[in-house]
This record gives C-alpha cells, structure tokens and sequence, in this order.
C-alpha cells in the first residue's frame, strides 16, 4: 500500500512538474516580445543595408548607362566623321585621276609637253609644270592623311565598341545582382505575417492579461485565461460554399503549382461568426497577404484548438473578449475596394484556418501556428465532406 502511495506521489509530482515547465507567465511573455523586438531591430537592420546596397548598385547601373549612351554617341560621331573622310579621299582622287587622265602622264610624254607649252608665256609654261607635279604630290599625300585619319577613327570605333560590350556585360551582372538583393530584402521583410504585426499582437495579448485579467507577473496565464467549454464547431457563415481546399494547390495569385493553401476558402454570405464558443487571442491588422486576421481559443471536450479568420474587412470584437457560435466576429473582406492592403485575395470570401492549441497562449509565432494546422472539414460539419461548390443554408445542419 505504502508502495502505490509513493508511486501516487510521485506521478502527481512528475504531472505538477511538467504543468510548471510548460505554463506561461507575463514574465515568460515580456521575454518573448524582447526577443521578437531584437529580432525585429536586427531585421531592420538588415533591411538598412540591403537598401544601402541597392542604392549603390542603381547608382552604378545609372553611371553605366550614362557611359553606354555617351560611348554610343562617340560612336556615331566617329562614323558620321569616318564617312566625311571617306568622301573627300574619293573627291580628291577623282581630281587625280582628272589631272592625270588630262597630261597623261603616264601614257604619252607628248601630251604632258603639250600641255606644258600650251602656256601663252615662258612665265606661264612654268608655273603649269611645276603646278602640275606639286598638285599630284599634294593629292597624295592628302589622301594619305586621311587614310591614316581613317584608320585611326577606325580603330577609336573598336575600342568604343568593346567598352560599350565591357560596360553591357557589367550592367546585366550588376541586375543580376540587384535582384538577388531584392529577395534578400524580401526575406528580411517577411518574416512570416510580418513581425511587426507579431510585436504588435503580442503587446495586446500581454496588454489583455496584465491589466484585464489581473494576472500576477509570474502567474500561469491559463489559470487567469480560462477558456470556455465546448461540445462542437460548426460552420462560420450563415450560407454559402466552399471554393478552395485546405492543402497543396496551384497558387490563384502567382500561378505556381504546388502551393500551400493553410486553410479552407468559402463564399456567400458575408457576415462571419465564431465557429464555437472561445476567447479572442489576438488579431493581425492590415496584413499585405491576409488582410485583417483575427484568431479565437477554443476547448472543444478537452481538446484545446485556435481557430483563425482571414480577409475581414470589419472586426466587430477585440482581444481578450468571450465569443460564442452566436456571436458577429466580423465581416468578410478580400476585394481590392474593400481591402486594398490585401494583395492574397481574387474576391470577396472568408479563409478558415483551424490549428490545435491554444494560440498567443501555448505559443506564440505565426509559424508555429501554421505548424500545428488541421484541414477544418475534420472538425467542422460541410456538405459532402467538404465538396467545393456544394452549397449550404444554415450553420448548424448536418450532412452525411
């Protein structure tokens, strides 16, 4: 007898030990919400440098581009000169070939004597054969010059041309890059729902059992948080159907395959009702994928669930209020005219997400939350098991 006394003893002391290191205190929450706001001041630090290095790659694509257009015109500036040249070389040996076709220099010695005393004076004789040969030389030369201009330009054209490739190869590198600090700036600013939105839930949530409920720094928030009894969960909203699974399916927004959809997506009437009895835990404002998020504690026989509503466009309660299936929670949401801050939404509908546990009470992350998701068709009455499309008149009907 002694013996099971003992094992008795022992068993209630293992139970109360482990009640002790799983419970929560404000203490407990205080750290936690430190710990996000460090996580948050190291992001955003992040986020500085990240922008920083945008900013210095932009500017250097913008300086190439400047260079790119300025080789670009150099280029042509050169050609339209090259072309110039080309023309006056083809002028000038036109004119030698006239000079030379007309003494025939090179055919007839006759000729270019005729020519020579064809002046009218000894002065004149003279001056036509030494004009003659000088014009010759002259020519030559010039067009010597300008082929030398020519080849020159020519060359300035190359070199134009490779630092112009130089610079393109740089450019496209430089976007390359530019995207990979992009993603990078993403991941920073997407920390699940935003930790942002985290802080600022988990201050309400500390908020609520601090000074509504009255509890001790140090005291077990559940034991200051009760949460209602249950016997069941049933649908939402008043009539309607559903229009997207729970799982994995091809993104609606993105287009990509095998995306996740964490919860249940239904239509028809807009007014949204708490799916059982519970208390409010917290709410995400204005979230960019998600709009407004509002999530309910739940024990459903003993079971502990947290069931959460996406897209709202109104919310009719706050954190820390005691709901009931009879009880407006909100109003649903998803349009770019009623919530252009939600960019995961192609219309009007509510998402139903259901999770076991006890959200911003047992835990605390939006990640871990998605972690502990259920399909809600398992715990929620639909018509034909959750059929897309099958349409619905009450809350509280059953089907087969």
């Amino acid at each position: 007898m002694r013996k099971i006394i003992r094992c008795l003893i022992l068993l209630m002391f293992i139970v109360i030990l482990s009640i002790n290191v799983n419970a929560k205190t404000i203490k407990d929450l205080r750290n936690e919400l430190k710990a996000l706001e460090d996580k948050q001041a190291e992001n955003n630090n992040k986020k500085k440098l990240t922008e920083n290095e945008i900013g210095k790659v932009n500017k250097r694509i913008g300086d190439i581009t400047a260079e790119i257009e300025k080789s670009e015109k150099n280029i042509q500036e050169l050609t339209d000169e090259v072309k110039v040249l080309e023309e006056k070389r083809t002028d000038k040996e036109n004119q030698i070939k006239d000079i030379i076709s007309f003494i025939q220099i090179t055919d007839s010695e006759n000729a270019y004597m005729e020519y020579i005393f064809g002046a009218q004076d000894i002065e004149s004789l003279i001056l036509r054969s030494a004009v003659s040969e000088q014009l010759i030389d002259y020519n030559d030369q010039l067009i010597d010059d300008y082929n030398g201009t020519i080849v020159e330009c020519n060359e300035k054209k190359s070199q134009l041309a490779d630092a112009v490739d130089k610079l393109n190869k740089e450019q496209r590198n430089l976007e390359t890059e530019l995207v990979t600090l992009g993603d990078q700036l993403n991941s920073v600013l997407d920390v699940g729902v935003g930790i942002d939105k985290e802080i600022e839930a988990q201050k309400k949530v500390i908020d609520f059992y601090a000074n509504t409920m009255e509890c001790d720094e140090d005291q077990d928030i559940n034991t200051c948080g009760k949460i209602p009894y249950a016997g069941r969960m049933i649908r939402p909203i008043n009539s309607g159907f559903i229009t997207s699974y729970f799982g994995y399916r091809i993104d609606p927004i993105s287009g990509r395959a095998n995306s996740f959809h964490s919860g249940t997506d239904m239509a028809g009437d807009t007014s949204v009702y708490a799916v059982a009895p519970g208390r409010v835990a917290g709410i995400y404002w204005k979230t960019s994928c998600g709009g407004n998020m509002l999530f309910i504690n739940h024990n459903i026989n003993g079971e502990t669930y947290t069931s959460g509503y996406y897209h709202l466009y109104q919310v009719y309660v706050g954190v820390g209020d005691y709901v009931d299936q009879n009880t407006q929670i909100g109003v649903t949401g998803g349009t770019s005219w009623l919530t252009p801050w939600d960019g995961c939404s192609t219309g009007r509908h509510l998402h139903l997400s259901i999770a076991h546990g006890l959200f911003f009470q047992d835990y605390f992350s939006y990640s871990t939350f998605t972690s502990k998701l259920i399909n809600p068709p398992s715990v929620i009455n639909f018509p034909s098991n959750g059929l897309k499309g099958v349409y619905w008149w009450d809350r509280t009907s059953n089907y087969s």
